[in-house]
């Protein structure tokens, strides 16, 4: 029968022998009784009683039976105590310090030794497996710890039980009963105010939708106020580019008419101050009797034109009168004074009395029309002027210093001057109302912006 060679318990040869040696296993140094350990022990899962391998006794000789590491480590399963990992400890320990010479103990120093150590001690092993072993030592002597720290922890905790065990039982049971009843009144009266909490805070949410409902509505009211001034601004928009267009044309209109010189541009009337020549109204002569070219259709026709600029320029002051009426014809105008009736031919003497009474009468208006309105310069009252008098004074009876009652009919040079003078202050009247005209259209202008 060969023999085995030493092996450790990796599975490494030891010594410097050669792997096929191992291989063959055939070596120069054989061993009496070499020996396998299970590789798992240094997870200390060694059983309650170490079992010997088969075909190895008690000189630890190797039998030709197969031995295989998992013969070990299928019964290293059953459990075992603390007093067994301790022996399994010191085992182990021992056999990582103890020397390589192991074999060469006395037997009768073995004998007193429990069989595992005598198994144990003809183990050799290598420095991976010493290292092993120190590893796994640390590592199950600090699980230790912390089982023990565990055991400890769980005996305060055990002791305190028992302390609050102790000081339960040591109440009255009726007193235990009464703390309980006043925990669970207090319990109870907590649960009412929460109740009553919850109760309040639903009113508040109820509350809360009810604002915003109401909220809501007024937005839409808002809204809805919103559009319709919108709606109402966009009219006024419209309404105010309306007027103001409107305005527009009023105040073009009122330039226009102001440039327009009323009754100027209606009557031209001529008057030439040193009187050497026939004054003239739209181009016709006015004169007392026909005389050269000057015939009695023209002077008729002049006289009429003459009534008329009288009549706008009275309608123009406002004049009224109940006694004066004016009829101006074309072929020859009349004067109505009351109920006597006058006509403007050439050579009568009593209808250019008449006409010189209406004339005064209507400048005497014009005098206080005059004197109330503002100067043209000037839209304050406080600053009017009063214009010049005209440039004859007059009366219903004379005018200048000549008596209309005391002239002859047939003296044509006196009545001549008379037309004169009569035609001079009826320039100054249209000249006046024209000017009053244009400072009215002006204020109303003014006015209106």
């Amino acid at each position: 029968m060969d023999q085995v060679t030493e092996l450790c318990t990796c599975g490494r040869i030891q010594g410097s022998h050669d792997m096929d040696e191992f291989t063959t296993g055939r070596t120069s140094k054989t061993r009496s009784s070499p020996t396998w350990l299970e590789s798992s022990f240094v997870h200390l899962l060694t059983p309650r009683n170490p079992l010997v391998p088969k075909g190895l006794g008690k000189t630890g000789g190797m039998t030709t039976a197969a031995y295989h590491p998992h013969d070990l480590q299928h019964n290293s399963t059953s459990s075992h105590g603390f007093l067994e990992q301790h022996q399994l400890v010191e085992q182990l320990l021992a056999v990582a310090t103890a020397p390589t010479t192991a074999t060469s103990v006395d037997s009768t120093s073995s004998s007193s030794k429990p069989q595992s150590l005598d198994i144990i001690d003809n183990i050799p092993l290598c420095s991976d497996c010493i290292d092993r072993i120190a590893d796994a030592l640390d590592a199950d002597t600090q699980r230790l710890h912390d089982e023990i720290q565990a055991y400890r922890d769980m005996v305060v905790d055990t002791k305190k039980g028992c302390k609050a065990y102790e000081s339960i039982s040591t109440v009255p049971l009726y007193q235990a009963e009464q703390a309980f009843e006043e925990e669970i009144l207090m319990l109870q009266q907590e649960v009412q105010a929460r109740e009553a909490e919850l109760t309040h805070l639903h009113s508040l949410y109820k509350e809360q939708l009810a604002i915003t409902e109401e909220l809501g509505e007024f937005v839409n009211h808002i809204h809805q106020d919103q559009s319709a001034l919108e709606l109402q601004a966009k009219a006024f928009d419209d309404s105010a580019w309306l007027l103001s267009k409107t305005l527009s044309e009023v105040q073009t209109e009122v330039d226009q008419l102001s440039i327009v010189r009323l009754p100027l541009s209606l009557f031209d009337l001529q008057v030439d101050e040193r009187g050497l020549r026939y004054p003239l109204i739209n181009q016709l002569r006015l004169a007392f009797w026909p005389k050269g070219d000057a015939t009695e259709s023209e002077i008729r026709a002049a006289w009429s034109q003459a009534t008329q600029l009288l009549l706008v320029l009275g309608t123009l002051l406002q004049y009224t009168s109940s006694e004066w009426k004016l009829v101006p014809l074309s072929d020859c105008a009349k004067l109505i004074y009351r109920k006597e009736i006058f006509n403007l031919e050439p050579g009568d003497c009593r209808s250019l009395m008449a006409w010189n009474a209406l004339l005064d009468q209507v400048l005497r208006h014009a005098k206080t029309v005059f004197a109330a309105q503002p100067s043209s310069s000037s839209l304050d009252s406080s600053t009017s002027v009063p214009p010049k008098p005209p440039p004859f004074p007059s009366s219903p009876s004379s005018i200048g210093n000549t008596e209309l009652a005391r002239l002859d009919r047939t003296d044509h040079v006196s009545w001549s001057q008379v037309v004169h003078r009569m035609a001079s202050n009826l320039l100054w009247l249209s000249e006046n109302v024209s000017e009053h005209v244009a400072l009215q259209v002006s204020t109303l202008a003014h006015s209106v912006v």
